[in-house]
């Protein structure tokens, strides 16, 4: 059955994971956007294509929305913004892109999933981690503890079905100049992965984008920096009053 929208004035909030990751990105953002709007987390675990994932989480809940999309779960928002333009109220794209395949990015996915399906999601976990925080989160036992946990519960098919929709991604170079609501662009400022230079790019593409920068963060910012995250969304959120 589809999530309502709690209150008809207001759009529900959808919140979109990355690559293995969960729910658990979102922990200290449902509680305070649950007080302007219902919320859903999607699961994007056993996914095998962005434009199918999109379809899937559209069916979940009814009415508008504002989409907050982190690394592939914003992949799978700008998805969303294709297939049901009219329902998108906002948009957060948070440590992202937009691009097609890059170069050698086929060849580096593959050997990851074979390194998966040789020695498990724990084989590969420290590694992974390893690229997509900052030297300071590293030295945070209890954030790493909890983000190598969240890593963990991901199967080694579900993480190739991600890869495998990250493979398949469409660009979407021609989708930005045609999003019409607004939209908020952040990343971590010591992000490797999607840096902000990426998310400038995008701003200049996006007609009224505002973009965001989050300090001493990397690719991991919902976790790394989740106070400096959720103040800015919800003053993007205030200012432009997004209603049904």
């Amino acid at each position: 059955m589809p999530a309502s929208t709690s209150n008809a004035e207001s759009p529900a909030w959808v919140l979109l994971h990355g690559l293995l990751c969960d729910a658990d990105t979102w922990a200290d953002f449902i509680g305070p956007l649950s007080r302007t709007g219902s919320v859903l987390a999607a699961r994007l675990s056993g996914i095998t294509s962005l434009a199918q994932a999109a379809e899937d989480v559209l069916r979940q809940i009814d009415g508008p929305v504002i989409i907050v999309g982190h690394s592939m779960g914003g992949r799978v928002a700008l998805e969303m913004a294709r297939q049901a333009p009219s329902r998108i109220r906002g948009l957060v794209l948070m440590n992202t892109g937009y691009k097609g395949l890059g170069e050698g990015e086929l060849d580096k996915r593959h050997a990851i999933v074979r390194a998966a399906r040789a020695g498990g999601i724990a084989a590969i976990a420290e590694d992974w981690l390893a690229g997509m925080i900052t030297a300071d989160t590293g030295r945070n036992a209890d954030l790493m503890q909890r983000m190598r946990d969240m890593v963990l519960r991901s199967t080694v098919d579900s993480f190739a079905g991600q890869i495998q929709a990250l493979i398949e991604r469409p660009d979407a170079s021609s989708l930005l100049p045609e999003i019409a609501c607004p939209t908020l662009l952040m990343s971590g400022a010591l992000d490797r992965w999607s840096p902000l230079s990426r998310h400038e790019d995008m701003a200049g593409r996006i007609a009224g984008a505002e973009l965001r920068a989050i300090p001493d963060a990397g690719h991991m910012a919902p976790f790394e920096a989740p106070e400096a995250c959720l103040e800015h969304i919800l003053d993007w959120a205030a200012r432009h009053r997004p209603t049904a």
